[in-house]
């Protein structure tokens, strides 16, 4: 039996092949994890010893047909030529990173590629995983690693034009959200004698609930808008003033971030 590798172990790599594991969705004996500074991958071989940890990417190639690449955007390509000798049609190529399209890759490797957009989230088994396979990725490879990121996140399966737009959605808005209300919770600490730590835990406990409220009761947005910001009251009043400045506010963040991907994607297409 083959075994899967995992090319790579910094800190969103790490957070996978954790929570693969302790969602018991793969088994140490079945992985083989490969990193530059092999020192660094000591804690996880003493925590799981079935595991197999390398320095070796042709070691790994040999062994596994699945391999994950969890490298940064500009060593996928060094990796791929790498290990390109010891591969074959046979093997999967699943890799993450968001500005490299399967294009990129396939001019790289002819065989099956799929492309995942994990979040952070994932580090605590939420969240949405975006997943585009090429082709030559079959229905029971394509099942596999979607069971995989099921097993962390919510595995959402999207053509790969909508991974920009998506990609903000789902891996940059942890992000955006935390800047939003960290700055809400500051201001709002700042025009009371709240402290900046109450604040940003009373936003915190608030934010939590009305998750739940959106999850588990299944309520809309805009059920919870109006059941709050009742008609006079003073929510309503701030309802009115984000009414007049998000639209703006998220037109830009989008206008941006869509332009340094376009960026991104541009050079490394030329490389």
């Amino acid at each position: 039996m083959t075994k899967i590798g995992f090319i790579g172990y910094g800190s969103m790599g790490s957070m996978i092949i954790k929570g693969f594991l302790s969602s018991d969705v793969l088994k140490p004996h079945e992985i083989v994890i490969s990193n530059r500074t092999k020192n660094k991958l000591t804690d996880i071989k003493k925590q799981y010893p079935q595991i197999e940890i390398t320095d070796d990417n042709h070691d790994l190639a040999n062994k596994c047909d699945k391999i994950f690449l969890f490298v940064s955007t500009s060593s996928v390509k060094e990796i791929i030529k790498e290990i390109k000798n010891y591969i074959s049609n046979k093997s999967h190529i699943i890799y993450i990173s968001a500005g490299l399209t399967t294009e990129n890759m396939e001019s790289l490797f002819q065989g099956k590629i799929t492309k995942v957009i994990p979040s952070l989230t994932s580090e605590v088994n939420e969240g949405v995983s975006l997943i585009y396979h090429n082709e030559k990725v079959t229905e029971n490879e394509s099942e596999f690693v979607n069971n995989l990121f099921n097993s962390i996140s919510t595995a959402k399966i999207i053509e790969e034009n909508n991974f920009e737009v998506g990609t903000v959605l789902t891996s940059c808005s942890p992000a955006f959200i935390a800047k939003f209300f960290m700055e809400f919770a500051r201001k709002c600490a700042g025009n009371s004698d709240i402290s900046q730590k109450d604040a940003e835990e009373m936003v915190i406990k608030t934010l939590y609930g009305t998750a739940k409220l959106l999850h588990d009761k299944n309520m809309s947005f805009e059920e919870i808008i109006s059941r709050v910001a009742t008609k006079g009251g003073i929510t309503e009043e701030g309802i009115k003033i984000m009414d007049k400045n998000l639209p703006f506010l998220f037109d830009e963040l989008l206008k941006t971030t869509l332009k340094k991907r376009g960026i991104i994607k541009e050079e490394l297409k030329e490389q």
